[in-house]
């Protein structure tokens, strides 16, 4: 895109910085072997500095709380960077200058698709405060909404009209280009190629970054048989939704003072906490609250506040937050569920009662703790021991999730309370350790329910310590792609790390964490730090065998080898054994070809 930054010099700035020297200028390191240790700064670890970072590989790596990274990464966690911020403040450091593409100056801000987002933005200003078609929204902010002009200006409140193509017209008027306003979110084409807008007759709230910078839209429809009711702008090269929330910049202007954050449900919501003197309210972009939202929130405050209707879509939603904040929570962070009366929102109620009886709410409100064990209480029978176990199982499995710390440690003992076990048995309960699914961006189905367990001593997690000591090993490994079906999550990570250095042998152990979402970086980054590294000359010998071992354990991929060497007519005593026990293991799902092989190795044994 324009204003963004050559992949060569992305891969140089992070080359010549080294890491060591950059963590140090925000926290002490002591050199302790060959690594630096310090204390963790995204977890409490006490008096025993669990935090090392390696100069010889270049990234860092906690054995708490597992978090791991490289430079860029460092930076994104510890001071809230985005990625090409990230790249900027390196490069600062190195006194360089960032090579911007395309001429933008030095200056991505520049980008044609913030410019055009803002000339929109201005425009649905203009037609608020002026159009005669924007009447019955302007009744519908003021008198309804009870918004005043003051907070209207602030959050640059809209209105994009009923013409199919006003707004296409007027900004190309402007010299902004087709494709820049279909880049940016704004029209599209129809089956004649002739190019229309996509908001028309609605309410416009524009999305700003922590910049302010307007990245998108969402709309509101005035006319309820319209749908749908809020519509956003799709996923551009500058908005993702699943990664934004509204109302932040605002709230950020008053950071000094931010000691919490309310989270509600709707844009509305947010704008009317603004009007009642409540600047620290943010909104999701019409989907659940994810990971990517409290990470961000719990970089700027400790403690956020859950605000979700009483009812059972309210409580659903409320659970889906919990599960999704569980992995970020340390000793420090508050975790609070509001649940608002039924028919009430926090504008409605803010408007029967005064802002600090909301506030008086929040502080009486449903601490995370008191939350969890109500929910897993409610949603099993207890009155079996099955029943009781199950609960602690399914307990056990989302505080896996956890990073160590005292409320984990609370949690834990509130569950062998509940369910009357003792801790030891509950430990048993939750083995491997356990990860959040990762999100597909770009995708529209999202799906963060499912967890995905790395077993560290699987032979995936074998191959990959290998291919992670010995990245040039993984020109070695064949017919990569058969394993991307395998199940197990470790192979499926070793997968895409061996398809990740064949397509860049000269990458290091830092280019791959940052490709890498942070869960399977997490994974790897233990593997490096807790694994005997095997020495190079017995490598190459100690992967051949694992990958054999591997194969073999794939019933489907081991049965077509050895029906190739069958074939051949080569097939020995052993495979001949072998491959009979994998058809027979397998008989449920023969088709006749393989009932007729099983049934000639019975005759040839015989």
């Amino acid at each position: 895109m324009s204003g963004s930054i050559p992949k060569d010099f992305i891969t140089d700035i992070v080359d010549m910085t080294d890491i060591v020297s950059l963590v140090d200028s925000y926290l002490p390191l002591k050199r302790k072997g060959k690594d630096h240790w310090g204390q963790c700064p995204f977890c409490d670890d006490g008096k025993n500095p669990s935090f090392s970072v390696s100069e010889q590989k270049q990234f860092y790596f906690c054995f708490k709380c597992r978090a791991t990274g490289n430079v860029i990464g460092f930076l994104q966690s510890h001071q809230g960077y985005d990625f090409i911020e990230s790249i900027e403040a390196l490069a600062a450091r190195a006194g360089i200058e960032v090579p911007y593409e395309n001429n933008n100056a030095a200056n991505p801000d520049r980008n044609p698709i913030y410019d055009a987002l803002q000339n929109a933005a201005d425009i649905y200003e203009k037609n608020l405060a002026h159009s005669d078609d924007s009447s019955h929204v302007r009744n519908y902010i003021i008198q309804e909404r009870k918004i005043s002009g003051d907070v209207c200006k602030k959050f640059s409140l809209g209105f994009a009209s009923k013409s199919w193509d006003a707004l296409s017209k007027e900004m190309l008027g402007k010299g902004i280009s087709e494709d820049t306003l279909i880049k940016a979110g704004l029209a599209k084409r129809n089956k004649d190629n002739k190019l229309f807008d996509v908001f028309r007759d609605r309410l416009m709230f524009p999305i700003k970054d922590r910049k302010g910078r307007v990245v998108g839209f969402g709309g509101r429809v005035m006319n309820p048989d319209d749908q749908p009711k809020y519509l956003n702008t799709g996923e551009t090269q500058v908005f993702q939704k699943s990664k934004e929330l509204y109302g932040l910049f605002e709230a950020l202007e008053y950071r000094k003072d931010l000691k919490e954050i309310f989270v509600v449900e709707g844009y509305m919501d947010s704008i009317a906490m603004y009007e009642h003197g409540m600047t620290n309210s943010v909104a999701t972009l019409g989907i659940a609250t994810n990971r990517f939202h409290i990470q961000k929130l719990l970089q700027i405050v400790n403690e956020i506040v859950f605000c979700f209707d009483g009812d059972d879509a309210g409580r659903g939603a409320a659970w889906g937050a919990l599960k999704n904040v569980l992995p970020s929570i340390t000793d420090g962070t508050e975790i609070k569920f509001l649940f608002l009366p039924e028919g009430e929102d926090p504008a409605s109620l803010l408007e029967k009662y005064s802002s600090e009886k909301f506030r008086e709410m929040s502080k009486n409100s449903n601490l995370l703790s008191e939350y969890f064990i109500e929910r897993l209480t409610q949603a099993s029978d207890m009155t079996s021991l099955e029943k009781k176990a199950s609960l602690a199982s399914k307990a056990m499995d989302l505080l896996s999730t956890m990073q160590e710390s005292s409320i984990k440690r609370l949690l834990e003992g509130e569950v062998a309370k509940v369910t009357g076990l003792e801790m030891e048995d509950l430990k048993t309960q939750s083995k491997t350790i356990k990860y959040p699914s990762r999100i597909k961006r770009g995708s529209t189905i999202v799906n963060e329910e499912a967890d995905k367990s790395f077993e560290a001593t699987g032979i995936g997690s074998k191959i990959l310590s290998v291919v992670l000591a010995y990245p040039y090993l993984a020109k070695e490994i064949k017919e990569i792609d058969k394993f991307k079906d395998f199940t197990e999550p470790e192979v499926k990570l070793m997968a895409e790390v061996v398809s990740f250095f064949q397509k860049r042998p000269e990458a290091g152990i830092s280019d791959l964490l940052s490709t890498l979402d942070q869960e399977s970086a997490s994974f790897v980054g233990a593997l490096i730090s807790i694994n005997d590294q095997i020495e190079e000359q017995n490598a190459s010998a100690y992967l051949s065998d694992c990958l054999f071992t591997l194969k073999k354990s794939d019933s489907v991929t081991r049965i077509l080898e050895l029906k190739e060497i069958f074939e051949s007519g080569q097939l020995s005593e052993d495979e001949t054994f072998e491959l009979q026990q994998h058809l027979l293991s397998n008989i449920h799902k023969l088709e006749a070809p393989e009932k007729n092989l099983l049934k000639a190795l019975s005759q040839k044994t015989n």
